[in-house]
């Protein structure tokens, strides 16, 4: 059996993992609280930036700089206790990675960790903050302009307890035919500087810009309300391997005093 020290031991290391999971927990609430009512109240917005997004790719002319590949981008944050979900993130990245043979732009070192040993194709990795701020996301945009096909994978907070993994797929690379026709009417009704072309891809550096800040937004919710509810099982996890820890210290130190009892009765016996 183990001796009184060594429980001892065990239940400061118990108590001391149990007040960092809650202060985790509590950090992960604050987080939720503050941004949850300005994510949720902004996703009509987004939709209509989605809107936007597709009726400019149909005025979108020829650009020979994107070329006709696949990226799929995998949103995780750099620090983090996010259980299930940022598996489930991984899984569907790896999926996707595999089905388009794509090249890969990684955000987060949770996700650099999963993908730092693989060099079948490109990889890009971003080590962003987790409170991403919008002009840090620039190198992602440029990045995203030079591809046909993106996919980005990203956890969606759905409520406290639940929360799913979505694929947003954009397509860069516009309808030929229709878009040189969209491209000639807008030539004949309109004076366009410096170009239609410098403009069209301006505007869709920028859409991209915002609606991949957007899914930040999100993934960060997602993830807060993940380490939340992964943080208050720990706590409570840990509260009842103490409490068994504590009857098996008090059991312990039961044992030990009725033995010295036993000692000291047995003694005072002999000498009468």
């Amino acid at each position: 059996m183990q001796s009184l020290e060594i429980l001892r031991n065990k239940i400061k290391a118990v108590e001391y993992l149990g007040e960092i999971a809650q202060a985790l927990e509590q950090s992960a609430a604050n987080e939720i609280f503050k941004t949850r009512e300005k994510i949720l109240k902004s996703r009509l917005f987004f939709e209509e930036t989605w809107k936007v997004y597709r009726t400019l790719q149909q005025l979108t002319p020829e650009r020979p700089e994107v070329n006709n590949k696949h990226l799929v981008v995998v949103l995780t944050l750099n620090r983090g206790m996010y259980g299930n979900l940022l598996n489930k993130v991984l899984e569907k990245g790896e999926h996707l990675y595999k089905e388009y043979k794509a090249d890969l732009l990684i955000t987060g070192k949770k996700g650099h960790n999963h993908f730092i040993k693989r060099n079948e194709r490109t990889i890009h990795f971003f080590s962003i903050p987790n409170k991403v701020k919008y002009e840090q996301i620039e190198p992602l945009k440029d990045i995203l302009g030079t591809y046909a096909h993106i996919h980005i994978v990203f956890p969606r907070y759905k409520s406290a307890v639940q929360q799913i993994v979505e694929v947003v797929s954009l397509i860069t690379k516009p309808n030929k035919e229709k878009s040189q026709k969209k491209f000639e009417d807008i030539d004949e009704r309109f004076r366009v500087e410096p170009n239609v072309n410098e403009v069209v891809k301006y505007f869709n550096k920028t859409i991209i810009g915002i609606l991949i800040y957007n899914y930040f937004q999100e993934s960060l919710l997602a993830y807060n309300a993940a380490q939340m509810i992964e943080m208050k099982n720990a706590h409570d996890n840990a509260e009842d391997q103490n409490k068994i820890l504590i009857h098996q210290y008090n059991r312990k130190r039961r044992e030990q005093i009725d033995a010295k009892l036993r000692e000291l009765h047995k003694y005072n016996y002999s000498r009468v």
